[in-house]
């Protein structure tokens, strides 16, 4: 091979191919952006519509389904979501593949901006592409002060983390804009026969300043400008309504108050107990989250003495930790695996060849890195997870190229030839089972939607170190072997070697010559395993993530006001304290108000809502591994934890407390996840009548109910605000007036009329028209609320207009055009799991669904999209097999020869069940990653193993005895491959806690997978290429005539 014999020959430029390998690498790692997850542009657009004070039904009327209609005239729409809510319509739209997104946008803004019939008091409707973009870290100024000193001085904090090196945007949550006010008692109207109207027309008419031109004068060209009320409350509280006739006028202070003041709030923030104002912190695309949470801790500490008396800042949801943590884990399993390679390779072999063979460690994975940063990939939880993925792959081709020059030293060939003839002799074996590795990661390109896009690092990263593998052990490998490697005096542990040996080969003789029991006994023992886990072994797409943080999300009954979730809110807050050591178990405690965040995309508002974001301090080590080894394991000598109670038990403690609060209408409490957010189950219904929707969804809430380890069910469509309905009466028409004129005379006093915007001292103010609080509050005075008729002439709301008190809905969701019921519910993965709950309540309800044809039962969520995403994996996965087979039978220019090796691939399963029984975890998405990986490494060590016994078949060797000289030569290499892959992930399996533990399952389906795997490549494998041969021949005898001077076929 000319490669391996340039490298031999010029070694110096291989050295200094590695140095520019190592600095290239070290440049790349420190300038690819750090981040908790990829940004992934999803295809799906939102049209998002304020319509304030608006009741839900209004909202899909006037609103959602207007636009709606709008949108059937659109190309490239897949499906249509929408929820209308109190003032508030969200319109969802998920595009068919390879649509071009941008230009879907500007069709949208184009289709949304020319909609005429949209009420005129709704706010102008917003379009964006969605993104999950994760923030970094969030922080909260808290204290019981004025809210508006609170609030100033968080928009200087806002200024100040802006001004950061690459701080992207500071989001403010809590945060109230000032507002101008104009307080106008209807009641001072009625006496003054003063119409709302008179009073905006005044105002609009003589608030603002207005340019009028310019004039050219002898002194030259002058600009003339129309002077407004000057800029203070007493200027406009002086503007003239209206001009007597004897020369008086009535001032906008006699009939109103001036004030400027906060806006109303529609969520309200707590940390820690306190009110606060909550700011969230986003970074560039080429900035660190480390380096940006870190910035902003410094700046934390650098204001904490200089903000004002009663103001506290602390820190929140800081994402930079997790990210963090994972680089720590791939550090420490990457030096400890090394140095457990170091040890294996010198127990078996000596220093030089494991000092040799560890290097190809740091050189793929510098390799790899080079390589993302010309693709334009980050660093992030995906890449970084990959990165262990490839841990376990990338060190074998390095020890088959160094064991295989080893042995020919071992035989008495000098260096350098055994260099090139040990490397010549592997390199199409290992450039066909790294092929048909990186092939085996073809499947997760196959995964479609949100999560194909955030695990396609993935296989990206997998591919990027396996290429850098491929060159470590073909470029730079060869020459350190030709240079370094020399023959050691045998060991004492030889010996010992020497019988194991021997063992083995008796053990693998008698397996050949009992070749059809042993293949048939192997093919049982993998029905049981797979008839077990069909059976016993349940299935979750993703596991949780133990991150001491949980979600307590709170419904109080939908006629709660703000200030009475506020106050509900504090007496959750008081009992939460109480159950737990706020000294050793409580970092923080974030509260929303009138909000409930699901992700980082999707919310619920509305007044009864309240969500309490807990995050405990470090749980207190536990037991011998947790106090001495996993130190060591992941190089930290230092205790940091206090916490003695796990998360699950504080979950428990918090949940008996919350049963008995009044006001607490529902509750669950949510813990992270290692997928998309949202419930595990959600259940919909769809279809055109309100009633058989709320009956059809009542039963399949009630069937969940009933289901063991299927908690907090809830269910959407349920009655919402109360709700005064007013109409124009026969006695209002004699008057003159119209539904309108009433509804905008409510609307103004009780909403607000935002009339026009002031700039005073360089702050922009909007001025709004509105009734007084005490006014606003008090439900029972819209009968007696006063109305001014254009004659002067007063009227009372109910002598004009029927008022009734009824009740509408929470909110209405809608689908395709159909509305929507929606039951949603958690699991107990202990006893249950989301698939087997979704498919027993398919089971319950197929048949009343069949015979109720206008309605239909969905299987909904952001998971069950996940899961919906894998079903193309199936596709790919035939053809991934398919390269797989063409790549071995160019290889070995056979049909049944590649069945052989890839027929060791569904054994490998028999080791990741029992490795998941022993631990007692769930088969995963996790679990299957480790598998592809595992399917990686049993094809190479069975190709390496059938490619020696075919060499040795090739000259003239009888088949027994070319596969036990296969076996003898190549167990070395296997077993290596095996030991140092098992204890280069063993930190994974044994000794994971917190964070990493939710990686355990990959590293299980790797390691135990291989364990199970190595016995069945030295043992079975052969034997199934006997029985492979055996076939061929039989064929051969088939088709050739018997002769009589045809030879008896030794037996083999």
């Amino acid at each position: 091979m000319g490669i391996i014999q340039f490298s031999i020959r010029n070694s110096l430029v291989v050295n200094l191919f590695l140095l520019i390998i190592v600095i290239a690498g070290a440049l790349a790692w420190t300038n690819l952006p750090q981040e908790m997850f990829p940004v992934v542009d999803l295809d799906r657009v939102r049209i998002t519509t304020e319509f304030e004070g608006a009741p839900p039904a209004e909202v899909e009327k006037q609103i959602t389904l207007v636009i709606e209609e709008e949108l059937e005239s659109l190309p490239d729409i897949d499906l249509v979501t929408s929820e209308s809510s109190e003032s508030l319509s969200k319109i969802e739209i998920q595009l068919k593949p390879d649509t071009d997104v941008d230009d879907f946008l500007i069709e949208v803004r184009a289709l949304v901006d020319a909609i005429d019939d949209l009420p005129e008091e709704a706010e102008t409707a917003t379009v964006s592409r969605l993104k999950t973009r994760f923030p970094v870290v969030s922080l909260a100024l808290y204290g019981d002060i004025p809210p508006g000193l609170l609030y100033t001085t968080a928009e200087d904090v806002r200024r100040d983390i802006l001004s950061l090196p690459g701080v992207g945007s500071v989001g403010i949550a809590g945060d109230r804009d000032w507002e101008l006010w104009i307080v106008v008692d209807p009641q001072r109207l009625a006496a003054r026969a003063i119409t709302l109207e008179q009073v905006q027309q005044s105002i609009r008419s003589n608030l603002r300043d207005l340019p009028g031109g310019s004039v050219q004068s002898s002194e030259g060209d002058i600009l003339l400008r129309g002077m407004g009320v000057a800029n203070n409350v007493e200027a406009v509280e002086r503007l003239v309504i209206q001009s007597e006739i004897g020369g008086g006028q009535l001032m906008l202070g006699e009939i109103a108050e001036v004030q400027l003041r906060l806006q109303e709030e529609q969520t309200l923030g707590r940390f820690n107990g306190a009110p606060s104002v909550n700011l969230t912190i986003t970074k560039t695309a080429k900035a660190s989250t480390i380096d940006i949470a870190a910035a902003v801790r410094a700046y934390k500490e650098e204001i904490t003495a200089s903000l004002p008396p009663g103001v506290e800042v602390g820190l929140f949801s800081d994402l930079s930790v997790y990210v963090k943590t994972r680089l720590d884990t791939v550090k420490s399993s990457g030096l400890i695996g090394l140095i457990l390679v170091l040890a294996s390779l010198y127990w078996f072999l000596n220093f030089r060849v494991a000092f040799i063979t560890a290097l190809g460690i740091p050189v793929s994975f510098l390799i790899g890195v080079i390589l993302m940063y010309y693709l334009g990939y980050t660093i992030n939880m995906i890449s970084l997870f990959a990165f262990l993925i490839a841990l376990g792959m990338i060190v074998d081709d390095a020890i088959i190229v160094t064991e295989n020059v080893y042995r020919h030293i071992e035989n008495g060939v000098a260096p350098r030839q055994a260099a090139r003839v040990g490397a010549a002799e592997v390199f199409w074996p290992i450039v066909a089972s790294t092929t048909t590795t990186i092939a085996a990661f073809m499947p997760m390109f196959g995964i479609t939607g949100t999560m194909g896009k955030f695990i396609e690092v993935i296989p990206v990263v997998v591919t990027v170190t396996l290429i850098g593998s491929l060159i470590e052990a073909f470029v730079i490998l060869p020459a350190h072997a030709a240079d370094y490697l020399r023959l050691k005096k045998e060991k004492k542990k030889s010996a010992f070697w020497s019988q194991g040996l021997q063992r083995y080969l008796s053990v693998l003789r008698w397996s050949l010559l009992n070749r059809y029991i042993v293949s048939m006994g192997t093919l049982a023992i993998l029905a049981i395993f797979l008839t077990y886990a069909a059976t016993r072994l349940p299935y979750n797409q993703f596991g949780s993530v133990e991150t001491g943080q949980f979600m307590v999300n709170i419904e109080a009954p939908n006629t709660y006001s703000l200030d009475d979730s506020a106050l509900l809110a504090e007496t959750i807050e008081e009992r939460i304290l109480a159950s737990m050591d706020e000294e050793q178990e409580l970092k923080s405690m974030l509260t929303n108000v009138g909000v409930t965040l699901i992700d980082f995309n999707r919310l619920k508002m509305g007044s009864h809502y309240i969500q309490i974001i807990i995050d405990l301090e470090k749980a207190a080590p536990q037991g011998f591994i947790e106090n001495y080894v996993s130190p060591v394991v992941n190089l930290k000598f230092s205790t940091e934890g206090t916490r003695s109670r796990s998360t699950e038990e504080v979950i428990n403690q918090i949940r008996v407390q919350l049963q008995d609060i009044a006001g607490v209408q529902r509750f669950s409490i949510l813990r992270p996840q290692g997928g998309p957010a949202g419930s595990d189950i959600e259940v919909g219904v769809s279809g055109d009548n309100i009633e058989h929707l709320i009956e059809l969804s009542g039963e399949v809430k009630q069937f969940l109910r009933q289901l063991p380890g299927v908690q907090d069910v809830q269910q959407d469509l349920e009655p919402g605000k109360l709700e005064y309905q007013y109409s124009l009466n026969e006695r209002g028409r004699e008057l003159g007036l119209t539904q309108q004129q009433i509804s905008n005379a409510v609307r103004t006093g009780y909403v607000g009329l935002e009339l026009e915007h002031v700039s005073w001292d360089n702050e922009r103010y909007p001025v709004r028209l509105i009734y007084p609080d005490q006014l606003r509050k008090d439900g029972s005075t819209l009968v007696n609320l006063p109305i001014t008729l254009p004659s002067g002439e007063t009227v009372y709301l109910g002598e004009v207009a029927d008022i009734t008190l009824s009740r509408g809905l929470g909110t209405i969701l809608r689908r395709d055009a159909e509305r929507l019921a929606l039951v949603t519910a958690e699991v107990d993965t202990g006893v249950t799991t989301p698939m087997e709950v979704n498919a027993l309540v398919e089971r319950q309800f197929s048949d009343r669904f069949k015979n109720d044809p206008n309605y239909e039962l969905l299987f909904l969520g952001e998971k069950k999209e996940a899961n919906d995403s894998f079903k193309d994996v199936f596709n790919v996965l035939i053809i991934s097999l398919a390269i797989i087979f063409f790549i071995l039978a160019a290889l070995f220019k056979s049909i049944l020869d590649p069945f052989v090796i890839m027929l060791a691939i569904p054994f490998g399963i028999v080791g990741v069940i029992i490795g998941h029984m022993l631990f007692n975890y769930n088969l995963q998405f996790l679990s299957m990653i480790g598998f592809l990986a595992l399917t990686g490494i049993v094809v190479n060590d069975s190709l390496i193993l059938v490619d020696f016994a075919k060499k040795r078949r090739a000259q003239g060797i009888a088949c027994v005895e070319a596969l036990i000289d296969a076996g003898r030569t190549r167990i070395r290499p296997i077993l290596l491959t095996t030991v140092t892959t098992f204890l280069g992930i063993s930190p994974l399996i044994f000794f994971a806690s917190g964070q990493t533990a939710f990686l355990s399952p990959m590293a299980i389906s790797l390691g135990f997978g291989l364990i199970f795997a190595t016995v069945l490549i030295l043992l079975v494998v052969p034997c199934f290429y006997m029985v492979a041969d055996d076939f061929r021949n039989f064929l051969q005898r088939l088709r050739a005539p018997v002769t009589e001077f045809e030879q008896d076929t030794p037996e083999t």
